[in-house]
C-alpha cells in the first residue's frame, strides 16, 4: 500500500480521536448514565494493553511460548480476585485529593516531598524507555505495511511526526485544568473508543487466522507443541506477578484506575468487563501464534525480533488483504497512542508537581508572585509534557532497533513494580514507615538500573558491555545478568528478583527497627481503614488571626480566583456561615483549603505552599506530632522537661495508643501498682497489666465486687473513650483513685493518687458523727476538734499539693508558646494542662471552703468599673468556648459598683465555669443590668437546665445535679456553695433561673457606687500606657524549688525577660550586681529568713524596687503583712496571664528610671 494512504488513514484516525474527545468535553455522553459509565472506565482502563501487548504479544508468544500469558494473567488475577484493593485504593485517593501515585505515596507517609520527587524520578527513568517502545511499534508497523525501511533522517521518521501530535492531543486535552483530580470526560472517552478498536482490531485478525488455520488444514497440534517447549515456569510466574503489580503501579494505570475513577462502585463492574477484555486478547493471540509458526517457519523474514513483532501485521498482507491489514495497522496505532497520551498526562503531573513545583517554592516563588499563577502551573505542566514525549523520541532515536518489544515493556514493568512495598504497605500495615519506604525503593531502583537498565544501553551500544559480561573490575559475582552467583533464571526474572528482595528487605528492616512516628500511625489511618465515614483528617494548627479571606488569596493563587471564590462560597453555604473579609478561619477552613491546593499541586506541594505562605504572614504552621512519640524520634524541644514534669507529680500517670498499648508512664505509677520491669515496655498492651494485678490480688475495690469484672469493665470504658473514676483498696490499707480521660485522636491518659490520709480522715468524721448522741458535750468538743483539723488538713494539703502543680502549670505554658513543628506536643501539653487544671480548681475549692468556715476571708469592699472586670473574664473564657465551639457573648456598658473585685470575680468564675461545663452547643451570655441601685450581673447558657426540685439543692456543699452532658469535666459540687458563701460575706444577693431544655441564668446583685464615690475613683485611675514588650527587663527569682524555679525561668525567658535565679537568700543578694527591675520571691523557702524579710534583705540597698510574695496561702493576714511592707500577693499556682500583667505594669513604672541612668 501507498505510504501516502497509509498516513492519510493515520491523520483520518487522529482527527476522530479529537472529535471524540472534544464532544466528551463538551456533552455529558456518559458520566451521568449508570449503565455506561462502567464500560467507559472499563474500557479506559484497557489501555493496559499496549503496542507491546498489540504486537509484542504474537512475537513473545512465538519466541517464549505460553510466556506470553503472563501479561494478561497478572491484571486478570487482580481484577479478579484483588478488587477490593482497588477499591480501598480509590476510596482513600478520594478523601486525599490524591493526583498520581507519587502524590499517593506522599501523602501516605507524611506528606513526604522527598518521597513524591523519589518516585516520580524513578517513574521518568522506567517510562521514557516504555514511551520509547509506542514510537518503535508505530515506526515499525508503518514500514511493515508500505513495505520497506523507514528512513533514520529524523524529518523523515513518522515517530517524530506522532510524537508532535500526541504533545499536541496530550496539552489540549490533558492540560486544560490546573486541578489535577477534575475528571477529564473527553479523554476518558477517547481511550475507551481506542480500547474499543484495538480489540476490534485484534479480534478479526484473530478469527482471519483461525479460518487460514482451518480452510488450509495447518499443524494446530505441531504449533501448540512448539508453544509447550518455548515455556520457562520460572519466567512464567515471575512474569505473571511483575505484571499484578504493574497494573496499579504503572503511572498510567494508576491514573486511569483511580485519579480518573468517579465512582469507587465502577471497579466493581471492571471487575469483569476488563478482565473479560483480556480473556478476549488474550485468547486472540493464539490462532495467530499457530499461523505464524506454520507460515513464517522458514522465512528469513522472521530470522529478528523486530519481524517477529509485527506477525499480527504481516499475515493479513501474507494474504494480501489490505482493508483488514489497514485496520491492524490502526488497532495497534491505537495501542499506542492511548498509552503516550495518558502516561504524558500522568507524569507531566508528577513532574510539575513533585520537581518543579517544590523547586519554585523553595527559591520563594508562590511568597514572590502576586497574581493568579495557575495559568503557570499549567503551562509547567505543558512543558512537561513536551520534554516528555521529545526525551522518549530520544531514547527509541539512540537505542538499537533489534530489541523486541517485549523486552522493553517488561524492563519497565520491573522498574515500577519498585513502588509496590510502600503501596501495598501503606494500605495494610501501621508499622510502615516513610524512611522505610525512602531506603527500600531507592535501593531497589538502583538494583534494578544495574541489573537492567544499564545492560539494555549497553546492548543498544550506549557504551562498552565488557563490564556487562565479566562484570566491573573482573569482579565475576557482580555480574548483572549473574548477581552473587545466581545465574539459572532468566535477565529480567533474575532483575526484578534482587532489586524486590533489597527494596522489600529494607523497607521492613528500616521501618521495624525505627518505625514510623505517632504523626505517621495518625495518617495511616485513613489509609488503613479507607470504608471509615466522617474520619477527620489531621491538619496545620490554626493560628488565632487567620481569617478565610488569607486562606481564599492563597488559594486563588493556585487554582485560580474565581474557581477558588466559588469553592469557597459553596463550602461557606454548607456551613451556613456567610463568607465575608472578617470570618475567622478554623481548623476545617485550613483543611478545606488544604485538600483543595493538594487537587492541584499535590498533597506534598499543598502543605509546602500553605506552610509558606502562612509563614510568610507571620503565622506558625506545626505538623501534628506527639511529645511521647514511641519511635523516640528527635524533637528540636527538650523532652526532658516533660519527663521531669511527669516524674516529680504525685500522682501516678500512665498513657496508652488508641490499639491500647502502653506508651508512656512515670515512677509512681509503678510505685503504686508494683509492677515488675518486664511489664513496662513501649507498646506492653495495657490489658496484660490489669490481668497482671487481678490475678494477685492487687486491685480490690474499695466497694464489694468482683475485681475480674471490675478490670473488664475498666478496660471497655478505655476501648469506648469513657472517662473512668474509682476508688481501690491495694495494699497495707492503702487507697488509690483512679481517674481516666480519652485523648483527642485516640487514646487513654489515667492518673493514680494516694488519697490514704483523705478516707482516714473522713472516716474518722464518720465515726465522731455517729457517736454524737451518745453525749452531747463529747460531740461539740469532737465536732469542732475534727472541723479544724479539716480546716488545717486542707490547708496544708492545698499548699503541699499545689507546688508541683504549679510546676507543670508553668511547663505546659511554655510547651504551648514553643515554635517548634510538634503541634501534637501541644496538645499533650493542653490535656496534662487540663488535668491538672482541674485538681487545681478542686483544691482552691476546697482552700476557699477552709477559709470561710475559719473566718479567715475577709472582703476589702472598694469602688470599681465593672466593666473591666467583665472585659477580663471574657477574655479569660473566650478561648475556652471557641474551642468547644460555643459562642461567649459580653453586654456590658461602664458602670461603678461597691464591692470586693476579687471575691466578686469569684463568684463569677464560678457561674462562667459551670455554663461552659454544662452547655453543650448554643451561646453563653456574660453581662450585667442595672436595676435601680443595684447591678445584676448574669450569666446565661443555653445547656439543658436544671428542673424545679433540684434548685433548692445546688447551693448546698457536695450537692451537683448530675447531667447527661459535662465535657468530660466533673465537679465536686463545691462551687456554688463558695459562690453562696462569699455573697453573705459581701452582703450581696444570688438569684438563679432554670428551664429544663432551654438553660439556665445565674446572677449576682452588687450595689451602684454614688457619684462621689465613682468620681473620686476616676480622679485616682493611674494613667494607661500601651501594652509594651517585657524584652530587656531583668527579674530576680527566689525560690528553694528547683523545679518551679526552672518552669518560671522557662515561661519568663520566652516573654523576653532575663532571669535571675537563686535557690536561697546569700546566692540573691550576691546576684543584686546585676541590677534587677522587680523581685519574685516564694514564701516557704525553709532558710534563714521568709519570703517577706527576704524582700526586706534584697531592698535594703535597692528602695526603688517592687517585689511579689509567690504562695499557695491566700490568708487576708498574710496579704496585709505584705501589703503594709509594700509587696503583693501572686497566689499559687500563678496565672500566667496575671504574672505577665503585674510585671508589664512594674516594668512600665521602673523603665524611665533605669534608662535614666543608662
Amino acid at each position: 500500500m501507498s505510504p501516502t494512504w497509509v498516513i492519510l488513514a493515520s491523520f483520518i484516525y487522529l482527527a476522530i480521536l479529537f472529535g471524540i474527545a472534544w464532544a466528551g468535553d463538551r456533552y455529558p455522553l456518559y458520566e451521568k448514565r449508570a449503565w455506561l459509565r462502567p464500560t467507559v472506565y472499563s474500557l479506559a482502563l484497557a489501555v493496559y494493553c499496549s503496542s507491546w501487548t498489540f504486537y509484542g504479544a504474537v512475537g513473545s508468544a512465538v519466541r517464549h511460548g505460553w510466556g506470553y500469558l503472563p501479561i494478561y494473567l497478572g491484571p486478570f488475577l487482580m481484577m479478579v480476585f484483588f478488587w477490593r484493593f482497588l477499591e480501598r485504593l480509590a476510596l482513600a485517593a478520594q478523601t486525599q485529593k490524591i493526583v498520581s501515585i507519587s502524590d499517593f505515596m506522599a501523602s501516605r507517609y507524611e506528606r513526604s516531598q522527598r518521597l513524591a520527587g523519589l518516585v516520580t524520578i524513578v517513574a521518568l527513568v522506567a517510562v521514557v524507555p516504555y514511551l520509547a517502545l509506542q514510537f518503535k511499534a508505530v515506526t515499525m508497523s508503518i514500514g511493515v505495511f508500505i513495505g520497506h525501511e523507514i528512513s533514520s533522517i529524523i524529518f523523515g521518521d513518522p515517530a517524530l511526526y506522532v510524537a508532535a501530535l500526541m504533545a499536541l492531543f496530550v496539552i489540549v486535552f490533558g492540560t486544560r485544568q490546573a486541578d489535577a483530580t477534575e475528571h477529564r470526560p473527553g479523554l476518558m472517552l477517547a481511550i475507551a473508543a481506542e480500547s474499543l478498536i484495538k480489540l476490534v482490531a485484534l479480534i478479526a485478525v484473530g478469527i482471519f487466522a483461525f479460518i487460514w488455520l482451518t480452510v488450509d488444514d495447518l499443524d494446530a497440534v505441531g504449533a501448540i507443541h512448539t508453544l509447550t517447549q518455548h515455556t520457562s515456569s520460572m519466567s512464567f510466574v515471575g512474569q505473571t506477578l511483575l505484571a499484578f503489580a504493574a497494573v496499579i503501579c504503572l503511572p498510567r494505570q494508576f491514573h486511569v484506575a483511580i485519579v480518573e475513577s468517579g465512582d469507587v462502585r465502577d471497579i466493581r463492574s471492571a471487575r469483569w468487563i476488563f478482565s473479560l477484555y483480556l480473556v478476549l486478547i488474550a485468547l486472540m493471540v493464539l490462532p495467530i501464534t499457530m499461523v505464524a509458526f506454520n507460515v513464517f517457519e522458514d522465512s528469513s523474514a522472521a530470522t529478528t525480533a523486530v519481524m517477529v513483532d509485527s506477525y499480527v501485521l504481516l499475515l493479513p498482507l501474507y494474504k494480501a488483504q489490505k482493508a483488514l491489514a489497514l485496520l491492524v495497522y490502526i488497532g495497534g496505532f491505537s495501542a499506542a497512542t492511548g498509552m503516550m497520551i495518558v502516561t504524558s498526562v500522568a507524569l507531566s503531573t508528577m513532574v510539575s508537581n513533585d520537581l518543579i513545583m517544590p523547586y519554585l517554592l523553595r527559591r520563594g516563588w508562590a511568597e514572590g508572585s502576586r497574581g493568579d499563577y495557575s495559568k503557570t502551573l499549567l503551562w509547567v505542566r505543558r512543558g512537561a509534557v513536551f520534554f516528555l514525549v521529545m526525551a522518549a523520541y530520544g531514547y527509541y532515536a539512540g537505542t538499537g532497533s533489534e530489541t523486541a518489544l517485549s523486552a522493553y515493556g517488561l524492563m519497565a514493568f520491573a522498574a515500577v513494580v519498585q513502588f509496590a512495598p510502600g503501596l501495598i504497605g501503606g494500605l495494610s500495615w501501621l508499622g510502615a514507615s516513610r524512611r522505610g519506604v525512602e531506603v527500600g525503593l531507592a535501593i531497589g531502583s538502583l538494583v534494578w538500573a544495574y541489573t537492567l537498565l544499564l545492560p539494555a544501553l549497553a546492548d543498544a551500544g550506549w557504551f562498552s558491555d565488557a563490564w556487562v559480561e565479566r562484570g566491573p573490575f573482573g569482579i565475576e559475582w557482580l555480574i548483572p545478568y549473574r548477581l552473587f552467583g545466581f545465574g539459572s533464571m532468566d535477565p529480567l526474572t533474575h532483575g526484578t528478583f534482587w532489586s524486590l528482595i533489597f527494596n522489600t528487605s529494607f523497607f521492613l528492616l528500616i521501618s521495624l527497627l525505627k518505625g514510623p512516628s505517632l504523626a505517621e500511625r495518625l495518617r495511616a489511618r485513613t489509609f488503613l481503614d479507607p470504608y471509615a465515614k466522617n474520619r477527620r483528617l489531621e491538619t496545620m494548627n490554626v493560628p488565632g488571626n487567620l481569617l478565610v479571606h488569607d486562606l481564599l488569596v492563597i488559594s486563588g493563587r493556585i487554582v485560580g480566583e474565581a474557581r477558588a471564590m466559588w469553592s469557597f462560597e459553596i463550602h461557606a453555604k454548607e456551613r451556613g456561615l456567610v463568607l465575608s473579609k472578617d470570618l475567622k478561619a478554623d481548623a476545617e477552613w485550613v483543611q478545606f483549603t488544604e485538600l483543595m491546593l493538594a487537587a492541584v499541586v499535590g498533597a506534598a506541594s499543598a502543605r509546602l505552599v500553605l506552610g509558606s505562605a502562612l509563614r510568610g504572614s507571620g503565622v506558625e504552621v506545626d505538623v501534628i506530632v506527639s511529645v511521647l512519640d514511641e519511635t523516640r524520634q528527635e524533637l528540636s524541644f527538650n523532652r526532658d522537661v516533660l519527663t521531669s514534669t511527669l516524674e516529680n507529680l504525685e500522682q501516678g500517670i500512665s498513657v496508652v495508643d488508641a490499639d491500647m498499648n502502653l506508651v508512656a508512664w512515670n515512677q509512681k505509677y509503678k510505685e503504686f501498682l508494683d509492677l515488675p520491669p518486664s511489664l513496662l515496655k513501649l507498646g506492653q498492651p495495657v490489658s496484660d497489666i490489669m490481668y497482671f494485678n487481678a490475678m494477685r490480688g492487687r486491685l480490690r475495690l474499695v466497694d464489694s465486687g468482683n475485681v475480674t469484672e471490675s478490670v473488664e469493665r475498666r478496660l471497655n470504658y478505655m476501648l469506648e473513650g469513657s472517662s473512668y473514676s474509682a476508688q481501690r483498696l491495694i495494699q497495707d490499707n492503702q487507697v488509690i483513685e483512679i481517674r481516666g480521660r480519652p485523648l483527642p485522636g485516640g487514646g487513654y491518659v489515667t492518673s493514680y493518687t494516694d488519697v490514704t490520709d483523705f478516707k482516714r480522715v473522713e472516716k474518722e468524721l464518720l465515726e465522731i458523727n455517729m457517736n454524737l448522741e451518745q453525749r452531747v458535750a463529747e460531740r461539740t468538743e469532737a465536732a469542732e476538734k475534727a472541723q479544724r483539723l479539716r480546716s488545717y488538713f486542707l490547708t496544708a494539703v492545698s499548699h503541699d499539693v499545689l507546688q508541683p502543680i504549679n510546676a507543670a502549670r508553668l511547663f505546659a505554658t511554655s510547651l504551648q508558646d514553643v515554635d517548634d513543628d510538634a503541634e501534637q506536643m501541644r496538645h499533650l501539653a493542653e490535656r496534662v494542662d487540663t488535668s491538672l487544671r482541674a485538681a487545681e480548681e478542686l483544691l482552691e475549692g476546697l482552700l476557699d471552703i477552709s477559709q470561710l468556715e475559719s473566718g479567715r476571708m475577709q472582703a476589702e469592699i472598694q469602688v470599681f468599673n465593672a466593666q473591666e472586670l467583665l472585659d477580663d473574664l471574657y477574655q479569660q473564657y473566650a478561648p475556652s468556648a471557641k474551642r468547644r465551639k460555643l459562642r461567649l457573648s459580653l453586654h456590658m456598658k461602664p458602670v461603678y459598683v461597691r464591692s470586693d473585685m476579687r471575691l466578686l470575680r469569684r463568684i463569677l468564675q464560678n457561674f462562667l465555669a459551670n455554663a461552659l461545663r454544662y452547655t453543650q452547643e448554643g451561646r453563653i451570655i456574660l453581662g450585667g443590668r442595672v436595676r435601680g441601685n443595684q447591678v445584676e450581673f448574669q450569666v446565661w447558657d443555653s445547656g439543658q437546665g436544671i428542673p424545679p426540685n433540684h434548685l433548692e439543692k445546688i447551693f448546698d456543699e457536695f450537692q451537683r445535679y448530675e447531667q447527661s452532658f459535662d465535657w468530660g469535666e466533673r465537679g465536686l459540687g463545691l462551687g456554688l456553695s463558695i459562690c453562696q458563701r462569699i455573697s453573705v460575706l459581701l452582703g450581696h444577693t444570688l438569684a438563679v433561673r432554670s428551664e429544663v431544655g432551654k438553660g439556665s441564668m445565674f446572677s449576682v446583685s452588687v450595689p451602684l457606687a454614688n457619684e462621689k464615690e465613682k468620681n473620686h475613683q476616676q480622679e485616682h485611675l493611674p494613667h494607661s500606657s500601651a501594652a509594651s514588650s517585657l524584652s530587656g527587663m531583668r527579674v530576680l527569682c527566689l525560690d528553694n524549688d528547683l523545679e518551679i524555679l526552672q518552669g518560671m525561668q522557662v515561661l519568663l525567658t520566652q516573654w523576653g525577660v532575663e532571669v535571675i535565679a537563686a535557690t536561697t537568700i546569700d546566692d540573691a543578694l550576691q546576684m543584686m550586681d546585676q541590677k534587677p527591675h522587680v523581685l519574685l520571691v516564694d514564701y516557704h523557702l525553709h532558710d534563714r529568713l521568709d519570703g517577706l524579710d527576704s524582700l526586706d534583705a534584697l531592698r535594703d540597698n535597692a528602695r526603688h524596687l517592687h517585689g511579689a510574695l509567690l504562695t499557695a496561702d491566700g490568708s487576708d493576714e498574710l496579704r496585709n503583712k505584705a501589703r503594709q511592707r509594700g509587696y503583693i500577693v501572686l497566689t499559687k499556682p500563678v496565672k500566667a496571664a496575671s504574672l505577665r500583667s503585674f510585671l508589664t505594669a512594674q516594668y512600665e513604672s521602673v523603665k524611665p528610671k533605669f534608662d535614666g541612668l543608662k
